[in-house]
């Protein structure tokens, strides 16, 4: 191999090292996925995204599950979202059943919302005590009776 070639070789290695995501242990695994609606700022339409190692934590019925809330319709969801104080949108790391802890920052980027409200993006947040996330989901609609105000 010619020295060149070992050179670029070398550099290649030695960036993707470098662009590799540090994700917190407490998020390996978060595969499941699901939207919801949710009650929004003066009763109006808001979504939520849940992300989780099960099923049943992705319903938001079991911890641990990441919630990102945004208050817009779903069908109005796609777009980057900023996860930040006073933006519109922010996320939640349910731990167990009775610990939660507000992100400190990062974004959801939701590339399509399909016509079965099926919304497909990716997360990168960051939380004080949990840690890194970074995730792709597909998240299936799912009806949420939410009896708002």
């Amino acid at each position: 191999m010619s020295v060149t070639r070992m050179f670029s070789c070398s550099l290649v290695v030695l960036f993707a090292m470098g662009c590799s995501s540090s994700v917190s242990p407490a998020f390996k695994g978060f595969a499941y996925s699901s939207v919801a609606g949710q009650c929004g700022p003066a009763d109006g339409p808001a979504v939520a995204v849940f992300l989780a190692p099960t099923q049943e934590g992705a319903n938001g019925a079991t911890a641990p599950y990441v919630r990102v809330y945004v208050a817009v319709p779903v069908n109005q969801l796609a777009g980057v979202w900023p996860i930040k104080t006073n933006s519109d949108a922010t996320a939640w790391f349910q731990s167990d059943a009775s610990t939660s802890e507000v992100a400190e920052s990062g974004y959801m980027f939701v590339s399509s919302v399909d016509s079965d409200n099926t919304v497909t993006g990716n997360v990168d947040i960051q939380f004080p005590d949990a840690g890194h996330i970074k995730t792709d989901f597909r998240a299936k609609f799912r009806p949420n009776v939410a009896l708002c105000g």
